[in-house]
């Protein structure tokens, strides 16, 4: 992800940074693979990343949550550590619930999870979903998805707004 794309994404720090954020990272690195985009993207914020001007993207597969467009939409970006919006968090917090070897990296609007594979494939995982029913998948990789991403349209623009 370009800096000028960060700008226009509004990305920005979300929640406190990561104290020691070159032990988090290396210990983040052993669960899942940090790649060129998405790690500079952590490296430059050192924790959860969240879009201001929004963050949305076209999946690779078609989905229900997608919107009319085909676009869905990333809320956060978790990060290092161990905090409330950190990858180990949610790991521990949806053990139970995400198909086996599935890494949550991010959030979907409703409490969805994008989530890394074993192989670094990106999956929209819906929370509503039981476990035999598949993910959608959504790039072949983050920094693939990273670079996918465009701004939102503002909310007072959008015929889905709640009021």
């Amino acid at each position: 992800m370009r800096m000028q794309t960060r700008s226009v994404l509004g990305a920005r720090l979300f929640g406190e940074p990561v104290a020691d954020l070159d032990s988090a990272t290396k210990i983040l690195k052993q669960i899942l693979p940090l790649t060129g985009i998405y790690s500079d993207l952590l490296s430059a914020f050192g924790g959860a990343v969240v879009f201001e001007n929004g963050a949305k993207f076209r999946p690779d597969e078609k989905s229900k949550l997608n919107d009319q467009d085909g676009y869905q939409s990333l809320e956060i970006l978790y990060g290092p550590g161990n905090g409330p919006y950190s990858v180990a968090h949610h790991i521990s917090k949806y053990q139970e619930q995400l198909p086996q070897g599935f890494v949550p990296v991010g959030e979907a609007p409703g409490g969805n999870l994008l989530c890394l594979d074993t192989n670094g494939i990106v999956y929209l995982w819906d929370h509503e979903s039981l476990l035999d029913e598949p993910a959608t998948r959504v790039a072949l990789s983050i920094d693939e998805l990273l670079e996918r991403l465009e701004p939102d349209e503002p909310t007072e623009a959008r015929s889905d707004a709640v009021i």
